[in-house]
């Protein structure tokens, strides 16, 4: 039934050894039924035969007597088409050809005394015709409707009330759209007013309330107060109009002390709403002085208004230093008190405060237990703002344990979540979540509405959200299942989305290395978050798809498996995202479906995607990472010259910047695959003979002068980005690159000595330009390392930087400087696979220094740092060396095998 102040319960009214309220119902139905049965049974005793028309006049009859029920189960059975016509009486009673019999075919009908719901204690007869047609499906809705809600208001539970209330509502309101049967309407009126004011939609509440009381003034006195509750709850709620209505049945002289009491509680709490202090206190006191002589003589319902009252005022004053409370920016609030109020708290509140607590636990031992409860609520209110966090908690967590099953209860809970997620105690949240899913589902007493559950839901959610801005997602995601029973799959499935996609974002960034490059293993677990959250997502975004929140979801699922690199399971879900989503929004899922048909080695399909979006949204911003896919794409197909024009649109767009991340790395991209072309196609030179290979180096050379033109351009804007580091070793290795055509030309035999002292210093000056690079990356890592540990990127830049230093060195002639470069890889990398490269390079250095047994004392100790390289180090010989261990095993054996051979030939005089 509607919300009413509680200042005294059902079982305190009645005396003592009286029958229930039950009870009185349960005999009042009996009858009722026992009467229309029988009645009905005259009915069949006296013809062949019942029509539903028959059914139907006789429902209207028992209606009319009183007997609503009945009326409505009869109803009930009755199967129309929504067009089949009749008449109604004045009294909604239908008219027609058939007449209602009565203990045998011919009796004549009798009088009935019109005792029902709304009626006016008048004698109807039944008319033989009305000039006004009408239906009898409205008769049918209002009857059946009006026997539900019956049935309802006689229910106790709340919980049980809602559900047939809900099953009453849709009878109701088709009766109400098709009209009312005539002198039924204040009724039907009435009846949708107090149920959709029980089910939680005030704003059809105050409408249909005051529809009643216009049509029927004599209801007036009993709607009065439910239409005040309503207008005070809608969500357009207006307060002062509540209390206008609530001073109208104040004013009635024939108000007795009780409901005035229980009417001035209700105007009490909206004048706290409104910040009108003052006037709250005054009308609390002068209720108290009005219900002293009641409570001076222990009458009950005065002991508990008084209790009422004090309630009232202990949340006067909270309410009051709240209103003084200006929250800060993003703070947070527990049981609808910012955490950091008592910050503000003066002293006197204070003082008062503590105070008001001491009256309030003296309430909570002899009130009512629903006024305890609801008093421990204001005590933990009112503790928190005093600063005493631990005892608020307490508070709560006492009528969340005494008081499971009522909205005190949940209120408690709710708060006790509040506290804990502010204390980041994600597990004592979730057990206090599955206390509250338990109680709630299973309480009779708890009347959960609409508005409630959205409370609930929202309080819920920025629970979750202050667990997971403290870490705590594991906690999260096990509370979002566990109130998926009161939240919805979708609601629950996206919560955990969110979680687990946080869950990634954090250990991506937590992984984050010095070098600016995330751990392999902190990626894997990032990348199994991002899946758990795609899959979350995908759930949600199935249970929304006939809701506008459908298209965003799956979006968001989309997003979540390919931060993932979980590529096949997005392509499926971007086929859907694109039939849907509006034309305008499309590019992103072009561009998405692109990438992730490009993971999955499918350049071709991809291409189809990213030119779609290239050609067809010309101004849309995402054309651009468009271009950038659609390189790689090209790229992927051997198509080398598209890449390079797609990737050159970009640059030479003109609406990118060097700021711009796109711009950024389709400068990387060009770079780097004019490099790779060169590279491959100076390789491909070296089986060639020398004058084809000077031509084919020539046609190479400005290929080649553009890469290095690129790389250098990247690594001056963008250094020391980790991909600039890359471009600055790209950078030297072309530089060696370069050096390949003079060296090539200085071969040629008819050249004259200065020219080729020209191709030779032509030569060294490339050798010495890749020597400075690979030196100032060396430089630059090493200052990296002695500040925190490389990346495993940078760790392989290095690696190569100081093989490239020594090679460069050697190729230069420079032995003694190679032989040291070789010597400090050899050291740096002691019992780990690179000591193997630069051991042998250390060898040949001093083999070409004439220094043969160092080479051999090189070569031996090479064998014995590849028995000292731990197993550990096994699947990565290959990316670190030229072999794995096996194959350096072989070859050390050959190479000794070979050198023995040699000096064999020394001491016989072959060589």
């Amino acid at each position: 039934m509607p919300d009413r102040p509680d200042v005294q319960s059902d079982s305190e009214k009645r005396p003592r050894g009286g029958p229930s309220f039950a009870m009185i119902a349960a005999i009042s139905t009996t009858v009722a039924t026992f009467i229309g049965f029988a009645y009905l049974f005259a009915v069949w005793a006296g013809s062949s035969e019942i029509t539903d028309e028959d059914k139907l006049r006789l429902a209207a009859a028992q209606y009319v007597a009183g007997n609503v029920k009945v009326a409505g189960n009869l109803a009930a059975q009755v199967v129309l088409p929504d067009d089949k016509p009749i008449a109604l009486d004045t009294d909604g009673q239908p008219t027609g050809e058939a007449e209602i019999p009565d203990e045998g075919a011919d009796a004549e009908p009798e009088a009935i005394i019109d005792e029902g719901p709304g009626g006016d204690d008048t004698v109807a007869e039944p008319a033989e015709a009305a000039d006004k047609p009408d239906g009898w499906l409205p008769l049918q809705k209002f009857l059946v409707g009006a026997g539900l809600f019956q049935e309802a208001i006689e229910l106790e539970l709340p919980a049980d009330r809602r559900e047939r209330l809900k099953e009453a509502v849709p009878y109701l309101e088709k009766a109400n759209k098709l009209g009312f049967p005539p002198g039924r309407d204040a009724d039907g009126y009435r009846m949708l007013g107090i149920a959709h004011q029980e089910l939680g939609d005030y704003e059809k509440a105050t409408q249909y309330l005051q529809e009643a009381i216009q049509r029927d003034l004599t209801m007036r006195d009993e709607l009065k107060p439910l239409l005040a509750i309503s207008s005070a709850r809608r969500p357009r709620e207006d307060l002062s109009e509540a209390i206008v209505a609530i001073d109208e049945v104040l004013a009635q002289e024939s108000l007795d002390r009780q409901k005035r009491t229980e009417s001035e509680l209700l105007k009490i709490q909206w004048l706290i709403q409104l910040k009108r202090f003052d006037q709250a206190e005054r009308v609390i006191e002068n209720a108290k002085t009005r219900i002293q002589p009641a409570v001076e003589v222990q009458d009950r319902w005065a002991l508990n208004a008084a209790d009422s009252l004090l309630l009232a005022h202990a949340h006067r004053v909270v309410e009051e230093v709240l209103s003084g409370i200006e929250p800060t920016l993003g703070e947070v609030l527990a049981a609808g008190v910012p955490t950091k109020a008592h910050l503000q708290v003066s002293p006197s509140q204070r003082t008062e405060l503590l105070d008001l607590i001491k009256d309030l636990t003296v309430m909570q031992r002899e009130a009512a237990p629903k006024l305890a409860a609801q008093s421990r609520i204001t005590a933990g209110q009112a503790l928190l703002l005093a600063g005493e966090t631990s005892l608020a908690l307490a508070e709560f967590t006492q009528v969340r344990q005494q008081r499971p099953f009522s909205e005190e209860g949940l209120e408690g809970g709710l708060s006790e979540m509040e506290l804990l997620a502010e204390d980041s105690l994600g597990e004592d949240v979730l057990q206090t979540s599955r206390y509250l899913v338990r109680e709630i589902s299973q309480s009779r007493h708890l009347n959960f509405t609409n508005k409630r559950e959205s409370d609930f839901q929202s309080r819920i959610k920025n629970v979750l959200a202050r667990l997971r801005g403290a870490g705590e997602y594991q906690s999260t995601v096990e509370i979002a299942d566990a109130v998926t029973s009161l939240f919805g799959v979708d609601a629950a499935s996206t919560e955990k989305a969110i979680a687990y996609r946080d869950w990634g974002d954090a250990t991506l960034k937590d992984g984050r290395g010095p070098g600016g490059e995330t751990s392999r293993e902190a990626f894997e677990v990032a990348r199994s978050k991002y899946r758990e959250a795609g899959d979350a997502f995908s759930i949600a975004a199935n249970e929304e798809f006939n809701t506008e929140n459908y298209v965003k979801t799956l979006w968001s699922a989309i997003d979540a498996y390919q931060r993932g690199r979980h590529f096949s399971k997005s392509i499926v879900l971007l086929e859907k995202y694109l039939r849907y989503e509006d034309r305008m929004r499309q590019p992103q899922g072009l561009v998405a479906h692109g990438r992730a048909l490009l993971a999955e080695g499918q350049p071709v399909a991809a291409m189809k995607s990213l030119q779609t979006c290239i050609v067809e949204f010309e101004r849309d911003p995402m054309r651009y990472e468009a271009r950038l896919l659609a390189a790689q794409a090209a790229a992927d197909t051997k198509d080398n010259e598209q890449a390079k024009t797609l990737l050159l649109e970009n640059l030479s767009d003109g609406k990118l910047t060097p700021q711009s991340p796109i711009w950024r790395d389709s400068l990387h991209t060009l770079g780097e695959l004019l490099y790779a072309e060169s590279d491959m196609a100076i390789m491909q030179t070296d089986e060639l003979k020398l004058a084809e290979r000077i031509d084919s180096m020539r046609v190479i050379e400005p290929k080649l002068t553009e890469a290095l033109r690129r790389l250098n351009e990247a690594v001056e804007r963008y250094w020391p980005s980790p991909r600039a580091q890359t471009n600055r070793y790209l950078f030297a290795r072309g530089q060696l690159l370069a050096a390949r055509l003079p060296e090539a030309e200085m071969q040629v035999d008819s050249l004259l000595d200065s020219a080729k002292r020209d191709f030779r210093q032509k030569s060294n000056r490339y050798r010495q330009a890749a020597l400075d690079q690979f030196t100032a990356l060396i430089r630059f890592l090493d200052s990296e390392e002695r500040d925190g540990d490389l990346s495993e990127k940078q760790q392989s830049i290095l690696r190569n930087s100081l093989l490239g230093q020594a090679d460069t060195l050697k190729t230069m002639q420079r032995y003694v400087e190679a032989a040291d470069a070789y010597r400090d890889m050899s050291l740096r990398y002691i019992n780990e696979p690179p000591a193997l490269e630069a051991l042998l390079g250390q060898a040949r250095m001093a083999r070409l220094l004439g220094r043969d047994r160092e080479a051999d004392l090189l070569l031996a100790q090479a064998e014995d740092v590849l028995e000292r390289i731990p197993e550990t180090w096994d699947n990565r010989f290959e990316e670190m060396t030229r072999f794995d261990r096996d194959g350096w095993k072989r070859y050390l054996v050959w190479v000794n095998k070979r050198n023995d051979q040699v000096r064999g030939d020394k001491v016989n005089g072959s060589i």
